[in-house]
């Protein structure tokens, strides 16, 4: 086969040939932007995927700063239930409500200061302890009140006894602690 025979079959076939051209200038085009732009950013984001997952497994899933920031949002969320000492007071006596509003007795009740843990710490604990009457159904929604305050109030131990078998009397003593916040 000679060139000039080449020649005569594409002037033979000019529209097939020329489509075969454009066929063949559009898989170099496409060749030319997947091995330029396609493959290296492939890469690039194959790597930070792999980075994350890394990151991931090693527990490190978010930047520094963004976790100071979410630090301060929580200390400040935890600042928000802490109770003012001023207002010790109050508490017991939204105890003392929330027992009543349930048809309860509340007696025997004692507390104690707690020790503060930490230098310069501004958190003093309160332990308290009490013991509240009543019908069984009273005294569980009592303890589901008790657990729902906003205040920081930790139910530490609960103790249920019931000192007649024919009387649906149940004497619940239960042990908490308050935090209370020093100055403000």
């Amino acid at each position: 086969m000679n060139y000039q025979m080449l020649l005569d079959m594409i002037a033979a076939r000019r529209t097939a040939f020329a489509f075969i051209a454009f066929l063949a200038l559009l898989v170099l085009g496409l060749e030319a932007y997947v091995s330029t732009y396609q493959r290296p950013e492939l890469e690039r984001v194959q790597q930070a995927w792999f980075a994350k997952r890394d990151a991931l497994a090693r527990g490190e899933t978010q930047a520094d700063a963004t976790r100071y920031q979410q630090g301060m949002r929580d200390l400040e969320e935890f600042r928000k239930h802490l109770v003012p000492k001023k207002d010790f007071a109050a508490l017991m006596s939204k105890l003392y409500g929330t027992a009543k509003s349930n048809s309860l007795t509340l007696s025997g009740i004692t507390y104690k200061p707690g020790k503060v843990k930490g230098k310069g710490s501004q958190i003093v604990t309160y332990g308290i302890s009490f013991n509240v009457v009543g019908k069984y159904g009273s005294v569980k929604s009592f303890l589901a009140d008790l657990v729902r305050y906003p205040e920081m109030l930790v139910v530490d131990a609960v103790s249920l006894s019931n000192s007649s078998p024919t009387e649906e009397k149940v004497d619940l003593k239960i042990q908490t602690t308050v935090y209370l916040t020093e100055g403000a």
